[in-house]
C-alpha cells in the first residue's frame, strides 16, 4: 500500500498566501452561490418569456428556497452545504439526462444538457476547489466557535 500524503500543517503555511487563497475562495464561493439560483431561474424566465404563466408561483417558491439555502451556506452551515452539494449533483444528473432524452430539438436538448452540466460543475466546485474549500472551512470554524461561545 502506498502512504497518502499528510495534510499541510496550518501553522507552517504562509499567512500572505492564506489570505490570498481565502480572498480568491470568497470570490469563487460568491460566484457559485449566485450561479446556482440563476440556473434554477432560467426555466421559469424562459417560460415567462414564452407567455406560459402556469407553475410560476411554484418556481418562485423554489427560487426563494434556493436563496435561503445559499444564504445558509454563506453563513457557514455545514448541513446547508451538504444539502446544496447533494441537490446540485442530483439535479445535474437528472437535468442532463432530461436533455438527452426529452429535448424536442437537438439544440433544445443540448441546452438542457448544458444546464445539467452547470449544476454538476457547481456541485463539484463546492467540494473540490481548493480556495472555495479553504474559505468554507474558515466559515465553518467561525460558526462553530460562535455557536459554542453562545452556549456558555
Amino acid at each position: 500500500m502506498t502512504d497518502l500524503p499528510s495534510p499541510p500543517n496550518l501553522a507552517d503555511m504562509d499567512p500572505a498566501k492564506d489570505s490570498a487563497e481565502l480572498a480568491q475562495g470568497r470570490v469563487w464561493l460568491l460566484a457559485l452561490l449566485w450561479a446556482l439560483p440563476a440556473l434554477v431561474a432560467v426555466p421559469t424566465v424562459a417560460a415567462l418569456l414564452q407567455g406560459h404563466t402556469e407553475g410560476a408561483v411554484q418556481q418562485l417558491l423554489y427560487l426563494v428556497a434556493t436563496g435561503i439555502l445559499m444564504w445558509n451556506v454563506w453563513r457557514g452551515s455545514v448541513w446547508s452545504w451538504r444539502i446544496t452539494v447533494a441537490l446540485a449533483m442530483l439535479t445535474g444528473m437528472l437535468v442532463f439526462m432530461a436533455g438527452l432524452f426529452a429535448g424536442r430539438t437537438l439544440v433544445q436538448g443540448l441546452l438542457v444538457s448544458l444546464g445539467g452540466l452547470g449544476f454538476l460543475a457547481i456541485g463539484l466546485l463546492l467540494v473540490a476547489a481548493g480556495p472555495v474549500r479553504s474559505f468554507l472551512e474558515t466559515r465553518w470554524a467561525a460558526r462553530t466557535a460562535a455557536l459554542r461561545g453562545g452556549r456558555r
